[in-house]
Parts: structure tokens; sequence; C-alpha cells
């Protein structure tokens, strides 16, 4: 088995945090639906990991605050799973959820402040 990089790693991670958001409402319920419920719970299990943030961190991509804040997305999502809030209506109108769509705007506000769209591209092709 094949190491993902360390920049395939900051790019499935940025990747999963573009699932959840703001913008992510706007599309139709089978959108949101398969993006949150299905892709994003996939991807913060998975790319928000100790492993995953660690990594990034020690190699200066993230910082402890954007690790920190993407820990607590990911129990937040974590903790929603399977209950009834694990819907779409929920995901559109219940603040639990408002509160999940923030800290995911939030962090992708931090990295985005952090670094330029090319600075992103280049941390893709770390090794």
């Amino acid at each position: 088995m094949e190491n993902i990089s360390v920049g395939k790693s900051f790019e499935l991670y940025l990747d999963t945090l573009s699932q959840c958001g703001e913008e992510t409402l706007k599309l139709a319920d089978i959108e949101v639906e398969h993006l949150i419920l299905e892709e994003f719970i996939i991807g913060a299990t998975a790319f928000f990991s100790k492993y995953t943030l660690e990594r990034l961190e020690e190699n200066g991509i993230i910082d402890a605050e954007i690790s920190e804040k993407s820990k607590l997305l990911q129990r937040k999502i974590m903790e929603f799973d399977g209950t009834e809030l694990w819907n779409v209506h929920s995901i559109r109108s219940a603040s639990e959820w408002a509160n999940i769509i923030l800290l995911s705007d939030e962090i992708k506000n931090k990295i985005n402040q952090k670094w330029t769209t090319e600075e992103i591209e280049y941390l893709y092709s770390i090794s």
C-alpha cells in the first residue's frame, strides 16, 4: 500500500472542507444530501484524523488553531451521524448545523488568509 503524500493529504483535506459550507446550502436538496451526508462525513473521518492533521501541522501547512478547529468540526459531524439531525431539512434549518457550516467556512477562510491560490497549488505537490 502506498502512502499518501503530504500535498495530497492537504488536497483531500481542502476537498473535504469544500463539501460543507454556506455555498453548499445554495444547491438542490439531493446535492446537499450527497455532499454533506455522504462525501463530507467520509472525508472528515479520514482527512480530519489526528494523523493527517499532525502531518499538515508538522509541515507548516496548517497551524495549531486550524488543526484544533478541524478536530472540533470532525467531532461535531460525527455526533450527528445517525441522529434525527442527519437529514437535509435539519442541515438547512437546525442551529446545530448552522454552527457546523460556520465552522467549516471559518476554517476555509483561515487557510485562504494563510495561503494564496498559487501557494495552495504548490503545496499539493509536496511529497
